[in-house]
């Protein structure tokens, strides 16, 4: 069997070292790698300003909880606080974590199937995973799936022994570190404290209970006593959870936005769950439903996971892929055993085996289908941040060091720049997520008023001299106090948010300046500077 493994490493390695390297070689000569999502500095922002200052926030002062991830960024952290500021600490985890999610893959397969399953792990893990582009981005995604594989592989081994002893106990250290890695966990956790209760294992759902939401509570806390939320300003900002309406009509929209109008649902989850579904339906038809709870409850709690974030969270090729790898672990012996007894002519041409087949197929369309549209965000993702947000912190970085600053696509910026930052989105800027919040049920266009207004007299009431922003992003019309100076477009872009930035002066007095900085700017040629006002 090891030489399954040496095969999954070694795709592996090929497929995500070519990417770095060829994503890489499209940068200009000279310059260092440049992760292809700009998020990933904002981790090192927050882990730098906390190891550094103090600081959880992507300023060098204050609380704003922009982090997605407690445990992520607290490793960066730590690393910056001993070895010193490194860019490259996320790379460096995200490659160890995707050779740990391989390993216990294959361990997994090894442990408890055999090598026909090996053949199908080997086939599927990368494409439908994507676990090669989640190494790439720098971000918490990779330890995620790392996580979630050993989570996998420990409630296999715990059905077995009843969730008792010691392979339990490494369970809960699973579940804290999940709990504490993304807070996308709750799914989870919630997941796999449910499939306990229907195992009528009370006392064992409420221990995962306890262990996997006490992290997020401590953090809650931390936070609501600094001047935040409960939670991350992004997990408000990003809620799928509408404002108006009755219960009723709120948990209808929930599931018609969620899954029943998703196509990202169908993309990424359809086909596993129909799969699992018909499996379960076949081998417990005519049965007691204590068996199914018994022994299925690595399916109830995965699929049950995929529910919740699908009707609560975000399916668009990273958040979903903790998922991903764990629906891989628990389809692939079922597509196995259809395989082998379809082969074997054992197999009748019902309607449930008809939906099998039609599930193997579909999955196998969308392992295709997520590869190639990775493909190029994984190839020019690093050439268009880098063409984009790099740039725009270097300006900053050279000539608004210290100063105070509006922008809304915040990573580069707030880790390079050395800026005062005003995230004009919220995520990492709590006086504007309170006030997105707090007129969030307002109509349009008097929110659209709200928040103009908001931005008007925070700004200038705080000294911000310039903001860099993408206009479409903004809601409504542009602050009238607001000068647009000059924009810079990136033609060629695929990647990054949008093809043009805008730089306004907040001041008239700072026209001037703004003006003379962008023509020293010595930028990159292939973006396009154009000036709104004319010396």
């Amino acid at each position: 069997m090891k030489r399954y493994l040496f095969l999954l490493l070694l795709i592996f390695t090929v497929i995500t070292g070519g990417y770095f390297l060829w994503s890489w070689s499209l940068l200009p000569k000279g310059e260092r790698f440049v992760y292809p999502l700009d998020d990933a500095y904002i981790h090192l922002a927050i882990a730098k300003n906390f190891a550094l200052n103090g600081a959880w926030s992507i300023n060098a002062t204050g609380f704003d909880s922009a982090s997605s991830s407690i445990l992520y960024t607290l490793l960066l952290s730590t690393l910056i606080k001993v070895f010193g500021d490194w860019e490259f600490y996320p790379l460096i985890i995200n490659i160890a974590a995707g050779y740990l999610a391989v390993y216990w893959f294959y361990r997994y397969f090894k442990d408890f199937y055999t090598s026909s399953e090996m053949k199908w792990a080997i086939i599927l893990l990368l494409p439908f995973s994507l676990l090669y582009a989640m190494t790439l981005i720098g971000m918490e995604h990779t330890i995620h799936m790392f996580l979630m594989v050993l989570a996998v592989y420990w409630i296999h081994k715990n059905v077995d022994a009843n969730f008792e002893g010691s392979n339990f106990i490494k369970l809960l250290i699973i579940v804290l570190l999940i709990s504490m890695i993304r807070f996308e966990s709750m799914f989870f956790t919630a997941a796999l404290a449910f499939a306990l209760f229907l195992r009528q294992s009370f006392r064992k759902g409420f221990w995962v209970l306890l262990i996997g939401f006490f992290p997020i509570l401590i953090f809650g806390l931390i936070s609501m006593q600094n001047g935040g939320f409960f939670f991350p300003n992004s997990v408000f900002i990003k809620t799928s959870v509408p404002s108006e309406g009755n219960l009723f009509f709120k948990l209808w929209i929930i599931f018609r936005e969620g899954i029943l109008l998703n196509a990202s649902f169908y993309k990424c989850l359809f086909f596993p769950f129909l799969l699992a579904g018909v499996y379960l339906i076949k081998k417990y038809r005519g049965q007691n439903m204590r068996d199914l709870f018994q022994r299925e409850t690595l399916i109830i709690t995965i699929v049950s996971v995929g529910l919740m974030h699908a009707l609560f969270s975000i399916l668009k090729y990273r958040y979903e892929n903790y998922l991903m790898i764990s629906l891989l672990l628990v389809i692939i012996p079922i597509i196995s055993g259809f395989l082998k007894n379809l082969k074997a002519g054992k197999v009748k041409l019902d309607v449930f085996n008809m939906i099998s087949l039609m599930s193997i197929l579909g999955i196998s369309v969308i392992s295709v289908y997520r590869f190639q549209y990775m493909h190029r965000p994984s190839v020019v993702g690093s050439r268009d941040i880098y063409g984009q947000q790099v740039e725009m912190s270097r300006f900053l970085g050279e000539f608004y060091r210290g100063e105070k600053v509006v922008a809304n696509d915040i990573g580069a910026i707030s880790y390079f720049s050395g800026v005062q930052l005003l995230d004009m989105v919220g995520l990492g800027s709590t006086e504007v997520a309170k006030m997105i919040l707090e007129n969030n049920d307002l109509p349009a266009p008097e929110f659209q008023s709200h928040y103009r207004n908001f931005l008007m007299e925070y700004t200038a009431e705080n000294n911000y001299q310039v903001a860099v922003i993408y206009p479409k992003w903004f809601p409504g019309d542009i602050p009238s106090s607001w000068i647009p100076v000059a924009s810079w477009t990136n033609p060629d872009n695929r990647m990054a948010a949008q093809n043009r930035v805008v730089f306004y002066a907040l001041k008239p007095g700072q026209i001037k300046k703004l003006q003379q900085n962008l023509m020293r700017f010595d930028r990159n040629k292939k973006v396009v500077q154009s000036f709104y006002i004319k010396n």
